[in-house]
This record gives C-alpha cells, structure tokens and sequence, in this order.
C-alpha cells in the first residue's frame, strides 16, 4: 500500500531528516506512534489536528485501523518516504507547517482571549482540570475524583509561591503535575503545555518564573509516559499545536472551543486550563 503524508510540522520534518530507521511504538485507532532516535512522531488519520509530531496522512480513520502494525516493526526512512512492512508513506519537504510559538499579544488582545477562555471554561463539562476551575468559581460543590483533588492542591500551592515571587517552589509545585491524569496525555502534563504556552502568550517566556519551570520541567520529563514526554519536549521547544497557536490571532470563542474540542477528550481543555492559568496570575 502506498501514502501520501499530506502535512507535517518543521519539528517532525527535522526529526525524519536526522532518522535513518526507528521502531514501532504504539497502535491505536487513528495513530501509529514510531520512535526514532531524536524523537517520537505519530502517523494520524486524515484531518487529525496538527501537532509538532504529527504526520497526518490521506487515509481515513478504517485504512488506519486496517494496516495490522504491532509495537515493534520494524521502520525505514529514505528521503521522501517511510517503510513500514510493505506499507510506504511518501512525504515532501516542502509541505511543512511551522508550528514555534512566537506570538506578540498587545494587552487588549490578551484581555479579548482571557474574556473567551473563562467564557469556555466556564461552560466546558470535560471532567477534566475545567473541574479544578469550576469549583473555584463555586460552579460545583466538589471535585470528581482524587487526583483531581490532588492537582488543585498543587495549582493553589503554586499559585501562592508565585504570589511571594518564590519561583523554585513555584515550578516544584507544577511540576508535581507530571504524569498526574489518565490517557495517553495525562491532564497534569497537558496543563503544563498550555502554562508554557501562557507564558509566550503574555510574553514572560524568559522571566525568572519560567526559566525556574522549563528546568524543572526537563528535569521531571521521566516522570510521565512517552508520548506525552513528547509534547512537553515539544513544549520546551516552544512548538505547539496548530489550535495553541491560533491563539495568536484573532479568534472567537465558537472557532477556540471548536479547534481545542478536537484535541482528545479533556486534553485540549487542560491545555486551555494551563493557558488561562497563567494569563491570570501573571495579569498579563
């Protein structure tokens, strides 16, 4: 059978010109995730959303699901194609998306998308860390679950050292998040993207608090599963989804919650949360 990879990032298109060969690492429904020696990326149905892993392929979600791949095949790159059985998957170069996040947001523009990410979060039903946020804003008596009850303590936690301007306890805090959720991305570490992302956002990427978080960061990397590692180094990296980096721009609520809902069932929203977060306590 033969592919075209219809879209990639410049992060994944960097990673397949460094590999030779990899393995590979998980199946699931809509994704084949293959590990290389700089890097995951994660072969997706046709119209997955885009992240800095993905290579998004014509195939739809049956011809995914029908390739018989197991963890383990064996996999091959040469310059414009990846060989895994007798399946080939032919991408260009020169098709590629850059997804670093770079934005430049004046103060009426964060305040238009802080408006529209409390409006979101307000109304959102994930049970995801939304939960966290809709107990502090007396929506709901309690939180679902322990873990749940567990993040909030360490968000408030963070929340107070920032407020001192204690930053390494700060990032200790948020770091206890790693790894803390269900799912191939756990909530804590999506959280933790979408916190990186907020601090580009308000454009205190480089201050105190956020060299003292990216440390601890990569410090924690081993404390949560491949594939979500992935993201966080993704995150360091300052590379984001497509959706995280249409906050850049103007957007409505409607377009913003429609492009996060793609994004798995709670991870698109935890991101957000991680956003809003940071927007907020760093009053932009």
């Amino acid at each position: 059978m033969e592919c075209k990879i219809t879209q990639m990032s410049k992060f994944a298109a960097a990673i397949l010109k460094n590999s030779q060969t990899g393995t590979v690492h998980s199946v699931y429904r809509k994704t084949i995730n293959i590990e290389f020696d700089s890097g995951l990326l994660a072969l997706q149905a046709e119209y997955s959303p885009l992240s800095p892993i993905s290579l998004i392929t014509a195939l739809n979600e049956t011809s995914m699901e029908s390739l018989g791949l197991s963890h383990g095949t064996a996999v091959y790159i040469s310059e414009s194609s990846i060989i895994i059985q007798s399946h080939t998957f032919f991408f260009d170069f020169s098709e590629i998306t850059d997804l670093a996040f770079s934005p430049s947001l004046t103060p009426p523009a964060l305040q238009k998308l802080n408006t529209n990410l409390e409006s979101i979060l307000r109304t959102s039903a994930t049970g995801g860390f939304d939960s966290i946020f809709h107990v502090y804003w007396n929506i709901a008596d309690s939180l679902p679950s322990l873990i749940l009850e567990g993040a909030s303590n360490y968000i408030t936690r963070a929340y107070h050292f920032i407020q001192r301007e204690d930053y390494p306890s700060a990032a200790s805090a948020l770091t206890r998040l790693i790894g803390l959720g269900t799912g191939l991305t756990p909530s804590g570490d999506d959280f933790l993207c979408g916190v990186l992302a907020g601090l580009l956002l308000i454009g205190k990427a480089d201050s105190d608090f956020a060299l003292c978080l990216k440390e601890e960061v990569n410090s924690c990397l081993h404390n949560t599963n491949d594939i979500s590692r992935a993201f966080l180094i993704c995150a360091l990296n300052n590379q984001f989804s497509l959706a995280v980096n249409s906050l850049c721009l103007p957007s409505s609520e409607t377009d913003i919650k429609k492009s996060f809902m793609e994004i798995g069932h709670s991870s698109g929203f935890d991101t957000l949360c991680g956003v809003f977060f940071i927007v907020n306590i760093l009053k932009y």
